[in-house]
């Protein structure tokens, strides 16, 4: 009897050590559904649930848990995140995440939320799998979100980042909510863009925290990118030659590199010279296929000195900016991006025109020169060369001045820059002429602008 009774209480204790757990298990359920049916409104989702709050908590519209893994507002969530947006209701919420999807699709169920708590059993994760809570007794891990985290709403910059002439640094605590453009700079990106990084004339290096949500486009410059760096839209380069505007140098510094020595100054004469007669040969051009449009602009520019002047001028404060707008527009429409190819082209024919201005202009210059002291009038070949090496003659005598030395370095600065500024002068009004031409009517001003010949 007494090997009996011994054998009846093990098999009620063993009784008792297998269904205690579950019991128990369906109780914390039940408290934890009605905890958070008190803080939320729970609306099933295909792949989990979602809770609105009940009342406001920091602009958070819904929290949502699915597959073990919570997000805010539709963003992944760490549970320090979740911890410093839901304070103490995070707790309730990470609770849910322990549980399986069929557990927690369950414990909302509209008819018998208590029915499929037993079944539930085998739906809940390992350990391992689990999300992790700094903090909280026995927290397991959260499995690897898809896609990495928004930082902190605290480091979070609003608005686009824009700057013409400068780089850009997004640093790593940053979160742009907008686009990052840049023209005439490079752009460093290692935290969060929301929108499309552009970058016009420089490169682009993203870090390997660096999360781009939409586009990269690098025009006349390189994409840099860390392995680690995420680019959910697309990524790509555009090659134009001679756009990198971070490789160009403006400190040029004529008094220390060309005035320096006297083979420096050697140099420059003889760089003077070649670029004199390489305006002469591209005079000879205009003179030969476009003698018509020359004389016309040579016409204007003695007629309308300062009208032509001041269009000119007004041409090259406007040539950069509508250049920037242009190229920024077509980056941005992404259509347009192909166009780009012809920009080269664009800037090619406004050096034709300024060169058939200035053509124009020495053109003039050489007539009155032989009108005064005589020469070949008949021959425009040679008037135009006239006229063009009376523009640079104040240049060539500069250079000649600077290989005197330190005696003749004030001549030598004063002439270069009159002969700067006479070479300037001809090529603005040159081009102004070129660009009045174009608009005026004949008998507008008076001036008969002689016909374009037809051989």
């Amino acid at each position: 009897m007494m090997r009996m009774g011994r054998l009846g209480a093990c098999f009620a204790l063993v009784i008792m050590c297998g269904v205690h757990p579950a019991l128990a298990q369906d109780s914390r359920n039940e408290a934890l559904r009605r905890t958070v049916e008190r803080t939320f409104d729970v609306l099933p989702l295909r792949d989990g649930i979602a809770l609105h709050p009940k009342r406001p908590m920091n602009g958070i519209r819904s929290v949502e848990i699915t597959r073990g893994t919570i997000a805010i507002d539709g963003q992944p969530a760490t549970g320090a995140e979740l911890r410093q947006a839901l304070g103490a209701d995070a707790d309730q919420v990470l609770q849910l995440s322990y549980l399986g999807d069929a557990a927690r699709r369950a414990l909302f169920a509209p008819a018998a939320p208590a029915a499929p708590a037993a079944p539930a059993a085998p739906d809940v994760p390992p350990a391992s799998d689990a999300p992790a809570v700094s903090g909280a007794p026995t927290p397991p891990d959260l499995p690897t979100p898809p896609r990495r985290p928004r930082r902190p709403s605290f480091d979070r910059r609003h608005g686009d980042r824009v700057r013409i002439g400068g780089d850009i640094t997004v640093e790593h605590d940053e979160v742009i909510d907008g686009d990052v453009v840049s023209v005439g700079g490079s752009v460093r990106v290692d935290g969060d863009v929301q929108g499309d990084v552009v970058s016009v004339g420089g490169n682009v290096t993203l870090g390997p925290d660096s999360v781009i949500e939409k586009n990269v486009t690098v025009v006349g410059g390189r994409l840099i990118r860390d392995a680690g760096a995420e680019v959910r839209g697309k990524a790509q380069e555009v090659s134009v030659p001679g756009l990198e505007f971070g490789s160009w140098t403006w400190r040029r510094n004529p008094v220390g590199s060309w005035w320096s020595s006297m083979l420096g100054s050697a140099f420059a004469f003889v760089g003077t010279l070649a670029r004199v007669a390489v305006l002469c040969l591209l005079a000879m051009l205009v003179v030969l296929f476009g003698r018509g449009y020359m004389e016309r602009a040579g016409q204007v520019a003695v007629t309308s000195s300062l009208k032509a002047g001041a269009v000119g001028f007004l041409a090259q404060i406007l040539f950069l900016p509508l250049l920037v707008i242009t190229i920024v527009v077509l980056v941005m429409t992404i259509v347009g991006i192909p166009l780009l190819l012809l920009l080269p082209f664009a800037v090619l024919a406004l050096a034709l025109i300024g060169l058939v201005g200035f053509t124009g202009v020495a053109h003039q210059v050489g007539g009155l020169a032989v009108g005064r002291f005589g020469g070949p009038a008949h021959n425009p070949y040679a008037v135009t060369a006239i006229g063009v090496l009376l523009l640079m003659l104040p240049v060539l005598l500069s250079r000649v001045a600077s290989l005197g030395g330190g005696a003749l370095f004030p001549l030598a600065m004063v002439l270069g820059i009159a002969g700067g500024l006479i070479e300037y002068v001809a090529w603005t009004v040159g081009f102004g002429a070129m660009a009045l031409t174009r608009v005026r009517r004949r008998g507008q001003s008076g001036v008969e602008v002689p016909p374009v010949p037809t051989a």
